[in-house]
């Protein structure tokens, strides 16, 4: 019976490892997930929805069957934007099938270069194949190789959980049963061995049976003894077998996984990530903010010394481009004029995005060159008007030397824009500039002189009101200087600040107009004026405009502290004879 037992042990111990092995090896899961599109797509564009990249767990590999198409991802509304009407197909999951089934929408044939789009956080132009870890609010979209030509194949991998939990406990529980086997066929053996020693028999005089052995060993005859290294081998065998299998079964794949990391990972719990999650979307993130305003450098340094009017337009537009276009018209006919004040990316130290997931929307940076101590930091104001268009610089300021910005939220959080014409502010947006303007006119005289900070304000000197009376006294008896300032409407920008202020950018215009004022009088011009208008000298008169791009910061309604000036850039952006 015992052998019987040993037996029974030994094989259900070899079926259990034997089933513990086939997990690994035969049953073994597959170490991945494999989708792909049934069809080639019709349309020009493929969008790969964040939901159907975290389909499934783990990393994301993109396979594309052209290796020339163009693939980029960003955040899903800004995805679907910039698709807009376009036709596309839009991928879903078929987790019974394993494929991407494609819906196609859309009228429009054809999608402008997607490359170089301020939108993508990542691009690839010409990648077949990459990986990916995307969250469920980041999409994906595919482009073929001219935006007209139809979208490639796509296909995706995930990769897959290989874990076999059931291994360790059937290795185990077979390594039990084998070394039981080895314990019943150990026992069996010697119960057998006990049973087969001496035994009397009654009513006989026939002495015992000495053994052969016995009598060989009388003899002195050299009779060998029966070795047990074979018996301990044969026992050894199964317990190193065992002991292997066991220690196999010591990785945590091949075990069931629960306790507290299962249950804290199953229930999640409410965190300041929840609550950063449910704040307003940011126009853009710190990465694409230093790589627009590292793509608007490269452009203004090449525009700038090339006097490229058309290349600055791609990344400049508003008061900054008609300063810079005029500069380049100036400069090519007077080389002693200065270029623009440089914009370098090297040091960006204040990013400060528009709370939006609309257009157009608004980003404001400050950005310098450490290297550099000649020029000052620049304040820049980035609009983009559309999903398909770049940002591009509305405002470059130069800062005042002993600016202190006020404090900005960060640029995961982001600032509201504020409207133009609000009420919560010390002076709306839209009337900074026309008070400053009657301050540059007036000076203290001015009904707003109150509300703006004096002290530190070098644009004042340089263009306020002893420097036009200075220049009007200088002009002969035959001519006459007027003056006045004009802030276009819808012209300012205003950001919210930590202290409930703003950061105001505004555009204002100072306008000289000379004209003689006796018979036969004649104006004559130099300089940037001569050279912008053309005009040597005119009996009508001359009259010039001065852009003024500035920067303040401006203090709640109700609060004791001062509009103060930041910044400004200022220059000839238009000179013309008198009609």
């Amino acid at each position: 019976m015992r052998f019987v037992l040993a037996i029974v042990a030994f094989v259900i111990g070899l079926l259990l490892v034997g089933l513990g092995v086939a997990q690994r090896t035969v049953f073994a899961p597959p170490s991945s997930i494999v989708a792909q599109t049934s069809t080639t797509s019709t349309a020009p564009v493929t969008v790969i929805p964040g939901t159907v990249l975290n389909a499934n767990p783990g990393y994301q590999r993109i396979n594309i069957a052209d290796s020339g198409a163009f693939a980029a991802y960003g955040k899903t509304s800004d995805v679907k934007a910039w698709v807009g009407d376009a036709e596309h197909e839009t991928l879903r999951y078929d987790a019974e099938t394993s494929k991407l089934v494609e819906k196609q929408t859309g009228s429009e044939s054809s999608v402008p270069d997607p490359r170089g789009s301020d939108l993508w956080y990542q691009e690839w132009d010409g990648a077949g194949q990459f990986t990916v870890r995307l969250p469920q609010d980041v999409s994906m979209v595919i482009v073929g190789k001219d935006g007209s030509t139809a979208a490639p194949a796509v296909s995706v991998t995930w990769p897959r959980d290989t874990a076999t939990p059931s291994v360790g406990p059937l290795m185990t529980a077979g390594g039990v049963f084998v070394l039981g086997g080895i314990v019943l066929l150990v026992w069996a053996f010697l119960h057998q061995r006990r049973s087969r020693g001496p035994r009397r028999r009654s009513g006989g005089t026939r002495p015992p049976r000495v053994r052969a052995s016995r009598r060989a060993a009388a003899a002195g005859a050299q009779v060998p003894t029966k070795s047990r290294r074979g018996r301990r081998s044969l026992v050894a065998l199964p317990v190193v077998v065992v002991a292997a299998l066991s220690l196999a079964g010591c990785s945590s794949e091949y075990w069931p996984q629960g306790g507290a990391d299962a249950a804290a990972t199953a229930t999640p719990t409410a965190t300041a990530t929840g609550a950063a999650q449910q704040a307003e979307p940011t126009a853009a993130t710190r990465q694409q903010i230093n790589r627009v305003v590292t793509r608007v450098a490269e452009v203004a340094t090449k525009a700038d010394a090339d006097k490229d009017a058309t290349l600055a337009a791609t990344r400049f537009t508003g008061p900054a481009l008609e300063l810079r276009k005029a500069n380049y018209t100036i400069r090519g006919k007077d080389q002693d004029v200065q270029a623009p004040p440089a914009i370098s990316a090297s040091d960006i130290s204040v990013s400060l995005p528009q709370q939006t997931d609309s257009w157009p929307r608004t980003v404001f940076v400050v950005a310098s060159d450490p290297d550099d101590q000649k020029t000052a930091p620049q304040a820049l104001t980035l609009v983009q008007e559309s999903a398909r268009d770049d940002y591009k610089v509305m405002y470059d300021v130069s800062l005042e030397a002993d600016a202190k910005l006020p404090s900005v939220a960060p640029v995961s959080i982001g600032a509201a824009q504020l409207a133009s014409d609000t009420k919560l502010l010390a002076l709306a947006p839209d009337q900074v500039g026309t008070a400053y303007g009657d301050i540059l006119s007036k000076d203290a005289d001015s009904e707003y002189a109150k509300l703006f900070q004096s002290d530190g304000d070098d644009l004042r000197a340089k263009i306020g009101k002893d420097y036009k009376d200075k220049k009007s006294a200088g002009l002969p008896d035959t001519a006459k200087i007027e003056y006045s300032s004009e802030s276009p409407d819808d012209s300012a920008i205003a950001l919210a600040t930590n202290g409930a202020g703003a950061l105001v950018s505004v555009d204002l215009n100072e306008i000289e107009k000379v004209t003689p004022t006796a018979d036969g009088a004649e104006v004559n011009t130099e300089g940037a004026v001569k050279a912008l208008s053309g005009v040597d000298s005119s009996k009508k008169g001359v009259s010039a405009t001065y852009g003024v791009q500035l920067l303040f910061s401006v203090p709640a309604v109700g609060s004791d502290d001062k509009i103060v000036l930041l910044g400004f850039t200022q220059g000839l952006t238009a000179a013309s004879e008198v009609q």
